[in-house]
Formats: structure tokens, sequence, C-alpha cells
């Protein structure tokens, strides 16, 4: 015997010596089953960031990501899966299963402002640990820091190697205008100001390189009997536009827009890093017991006016893309893989048309990882989650839909001004808009090249010719996934209904005092820590 069924087989021995060979063999066999059947899954959640509908190789079949093919082959990928329209919101519900009109994070978070994930969310690596789990996590946070107690080995993780911020340098790791470096070693459990390491040695090191090594360096220091809850969360695809040549050359003939192969060559990068990392997986034998998702944020940017983001990225042929609430921006790409005992043979290499939003991750984990989330997830408010497991209904089709509804939430229109009146929400194949889906309107090319407006019925000048106070627009996203006509006209009484839900969210929104749309009033005003090494870095202030 040899693993675990020889620990069983020796530890049998021992407690009966005398016993008869065949009784020890028989024993230990049930042993290692019962454990079998009882040992939790490891689960690697990867987060790849600004990543569009249309940029991965089993859509684009331009850009070359074999891994994320082979593992989407593999697995189950899902098509009607939704997520935020920008980033801190999108991960604010995957850690919170609930949506952002109910957890405060309704937009980005801007660094040097004091705002962050409610400290009264359980988020889901706690019930990863809770329930006997390893947790770490890796790469971009964006979920607040303006105290410790915000950032994330204080929200459940082991360890986080990272950034706090939401964009940096590639290389350098400095923020932005601000010009403070961010990456961070908080290698324990409540690592603060006199555990957390500034990461000295990512400087002049491309992130994607990085955090591919330490998650790499995670699993083969991992006590491979005990479960491991891995999240994984990428800089790239996101700007600024950064990867050594050796990517993006090899698109050299294959795609002549600049930005279109540099953008190949940072996703590329990504997948070369899922290589890496699933080979470590399967070196240290967890690839046998294994769940791993992987999940956009949001849709592709593609507008250099809105938010300023667009490096290459395409949602074709969905309308808008990044900071808009129309179908580019918030429709993601995503994908789910398990091991042979795990998910079923006849579901590999197929699709889940189910209807889920990253809001049902938590509550999906929570049943496939049989987690230890009573109390209906432990949220020290009472407060119910907006997640519904999703589990059963991806690994049975006839199990049937599990979600009828959910809530787009607002765009944030590049400006960072919530607005009390656009909201979306979907109901079955139909999608209301209350005022519009915001900036942009227009449509990806098929290889990063946009139409003149010629399939947008309303142009990106929309905002400026709608009154946006009152207007109504509803579409059949099944029938109409482009979005190019307004049913709301022909279907009034599904207006009324889609309207008298969407009121009943606006009047469940939470706001907390230092959650993500109200400033701590007691905070001091932001400003970076020296450091004799970098310069200056960042760091909570509060």
């Amino acid at each position: 015997p040899t693993g675990s069924r020889a620990a069983h087989h020796f530890l049998t021995m021992k407690l009966c010596p005398s016993c008869p060979p065949v009784f020890i063999l028989m024993l230990s066999i049930l042993q290692s089953e019962v454990s079998s059947e009882s040992r939790r899954p490891h689960v690697l959640f990867v987060v790849v960031d600004d990543l569009g509908w249309n940029d991965v190789g089993f859509r684009s079949h331009v850009i070359k990501t074999p891994t994320i093919d082979k593992l989407a082959s593999e697995g189950i990928i899902l098509d009607q899966y939704y997520v935020q329209e920008v980033c801190s919101p999108s991960r604010a519900a995957f850690m919170t299963g609930r949506y952002p009109l109910h957890n405060t994070v309704r937009n980005w978070l801007k660094t040097e402002h004091p705002v962050g994930l409610p400290l009264n969310e359980t988020l889901m690596p706690q019930h990863f640990k809770n329930s006997g789990y390893a947790t770490h996590a890796i790469g971009k946070w964006h979920l607040g820091f303006y105290t410790w107690e915000h950032t994330p080995t204080f929200r459940g993780f082991d360890s986080f190697y990272g950034f706090y911020s939401g964009g940096e340098d590639y290389n350098n790791h400095y923020v932005g205008e601000f010009l403070g470096y961010d990456m961070r070693n908080d290698s324990q459990p409540r690592c603060g100001g006199n555990c957390s390491q500034v990461a000295y040695e990512a400087q002049g090191h491309y992130s994607t390189h990085v955090f591919t090594n330490q998650a790499i360096s995670v699993i083969n220091s991992h006590d491979g009997d005990s479960p491991l809850f891995l999240y994984l969360a990428y800089q790239a695809v996101h700007t600024p536009a950064q990867v050594p040549s050796s990517y993006s050359d090899k698109y050299a003939d294959s795609i002549p827009d600049h930005k279109r192969r540099i953008f190949a060559g940072m996703l590329s990068c990504v997948d070369e890093g899922l290589h890496n990392i699933t080979t470590a997986l399967e070196a240290k034998g967890m690839m046998d017991d294994l769940i791993v998702v992987f999940t956009t944020d949001n849709g592709g940017p593609i507008s250099t006016i809105v938010g300023g983001d667009a490096i290459g990225s395409s949602n074709y042929p969905l309308k808008g893309g990044k900071h808009s609430s129309w179908e580019g921006g918030t429709r993601g790409t995503a994908f789910i893989w398990a091991s042979e005992n795990i998910m079923p043979d006849e579901r590999r290499g197929s699709s889940f048309s189910g209807l889920m939003h990253g809001v049902d991750w938590l509550p999906t984990f929570c049943e496939a990882a049989t987690l230890n989330c009573s109390a209906k997830y432990n949220l020290s408010t009472g407060a119910v989650i907006d997640g519904i497991s999703q589990w059963n209904a991806m690994l049975d089709p006839s199990v049937g839909q599990k979600r009828e509804e959910f809530l787009y939430g607002e765009h944030d229109g590049g400006n960072q001004k919530d607005s009390d009146y656009d909201l979306a929400l979907r109901l079955g194949d139909w999608k209301l808009f209350q005022g519009w889906g915001g900036k942009p309107t227009f449509y990806s090319g098929i290889n990063y090249t946009f139409p003149n407006g010629t399939l947008d019925p309303f142009g990106d000048s929309m905002a400026e010719n709608l009154d946006t106070s009152n207007s109504k627009l509803l579409f059949n996203v099944i029938d109409d996934p482009l979005e190019t006509t307004d049913l709301s006209a022909d279907h009034k009484y599904v207006v009324e209904i889609m309207s008298m839900i969407l009121d009943q969210y606006r009047g469940s929104a939470v706001d907390v005092v230092g959650g993500g749309t109200h400033p701590d009033p007691n905070c001091p005003p932001f400003q970076f820590q020296k450091d004799d090494e970098v310069g200056t870095v960042l760091a909570p202030w509060c």
C-alpha cells in the first residue's frame, strides 16, 4: 500500500498485531475509503482582471490559451454567468455572497479614501477556515486597506502576498499618480503593522510571474493531506499594457493591432502561469481532489474615454464593456473544473446555461466542499446572503434552473458617481434598465476594431439624448443578446412587475460608515509611509 492507505495499514498493524493479514487489509481499505469520502476537496479560485467575453482562446481562436482551453474543455463553461461592472463590487460579491447594494461596495474603491468592505461581513475564506482549510490569498485585494483590520489576513486568510490597491505598474509595483510602492507579504493570520513586510524582492519582476511563483510556493509547502483554499487574483489583464516582449512577439503575424497584440501577450502569460500551477498541483498529488474556478471580475474595458483603461480586450459580439451594465460589461467569462471523483464524466466538455451570478460562488462552495456555513453564513448582522448554490444544477442538468432573477446593479459611468436611479434587473429572459446602462454603449469588433456604431441603435451619445430620470428600457437578452431592440412599449406589464422588484431592492440598500460608499470621518487624510528602500509605500493609515 502507498500514501494514506499505507498509513492506515501501519496504524492497524500497531493496534492489532495478532489480527489475520486479510482482516488487516480489509480494515485498512475500509478506513481509506471512509477517509476519502470525508475528505474535503482543495479549491483554487482564479480571478483574471478585466477579461473580456471574446479574449480567451476557446472564444477568440486568436489568443493562445491552451491551459485555460484544456481546463474549460474538461470542465463546464458557464454560459449565463454574470458579474458586476467593475472590480471591487465583483470581488466583494464573491467574498460575501451579497449584492453591492447590500455589502456597500457599489463602485471601485479609491486608494486614498477610508472605505472598504465592512468588517461585519463574514467572508468566503472565513467559512473555509472554519471548516479546517488552510487559506491563502495572492495578487490583487482591492477591498479596502485603510485599517489593518480591512486587510486580507484579518478577513480569514492565513497569508497574503500581493497588493492592496486596484492597480499598479507590473514591474516596479508603484501605484500610478501616487508613486507609492504596493507589494506586501503578510505571512500569518492577523498580520498587522508589526508583522506585514514590504515585498522588496518583487521589485523589477513582472507581477504575473511573481504571483504564479508565489502560488507554486504555497502549493509546494502545503500539507497535502489537509484541504487548501487558494484565492489567486491576477493583476493581468488590467491596465497598464505591459508584458515581456517574448509573450507579445508570438502574435506579430496573427494580430496586426498593436494594443490587441500586447494584450494577447499578457493573457498568454497568465495561461502559462496556470499551466505551471496545475503542474505543481499534479506533482503534489492535489489534482485528484480539486475544484478549480476561473472567472473574470467584469467585462473587458473597451473605451479609452470611459475609465481610460482599455488596453485591447474585446467583448464581441456583446454591447458595451467594463463600467457599463450592458451585457458586455457584466456577462462574464467563467468555467469550473473538478477532478474525476467530483465531476461526472458526462458533464465534462459541456456548458451550463442556468442563470448564475458572482454572489453564487460562496453558497456553491459551501455545498461542494461541505463547509460549515451555518446560521445564514454567520453574518453578524443577521442578514441573509443573495447567493444561491448552483452546485447540483451544474453537475446534473435535470435539477433545472436554480435562479430566476438577479440584480445587475449600477453602472459607474467611469466617473465614480452613484446614481439614485440607474439600476438593472434580470428576470427570466428579460432585462430591465431603470435609467440606462451607462457608457460605453458601442460594440467590440471581433479583432478589436470597432464598427462605427452600425450595430448600435443608440450611439455613444445616448446619455445626452435620453431622459434617464424617467427612462425604462426592456430587452429580451435570450432572443436579443446584443440589446438592440427596446421592448418596453410592447410589454408594459413586464416593466411594471420588474420595476416593483427593483424598487424593493433599492429599499434594501445598506449604508455602513467606512463601508464602500461612506468614508470613515474619523480617519485622517491619506498619506504614504516613507521607506528607505523604495521611497514611499502604501499601508493602512487610520
